[in-house]
């Protein structure tokens, strides 16, 4: 799960605090929702599907059932 950064302002200096606190339920959202997404996810991957997700360097990541795998950034190039 992704940290909250929270700053604050004192003089010009600038102080950051991470914190990992899980998102608030979701109203009308079964309060297993979380579990529910979990079990289905490792459901497609096991059914051969692929799950991506991107790092901050703008590589990509390619999840499957036989490991994972870093795709590299494709090159910005502005003409």
């Amino acid at each position: 799960m992704k940290g909250v950064t929270i700053e604050a302002m004192f003089f010009g200096m600038s102080k950051q605090r991470h914190t990992h606190a899980p998102p608030p339920d979701i109203p009308g959202f079964p309060k297993d929702w979380r579990e529910q997404i979990k079990a289905d996810l490792a459901a497609q991957l096991e059914a051969g599907g692929t799950l991506y997700g991107v790092r901050s360097d703008g590589a990509y990541i390619a999840r499957t059932k036989d490991g994972d795998r870093v795709l590299e950034a494709p090159e910005k190039n502005f003409a």
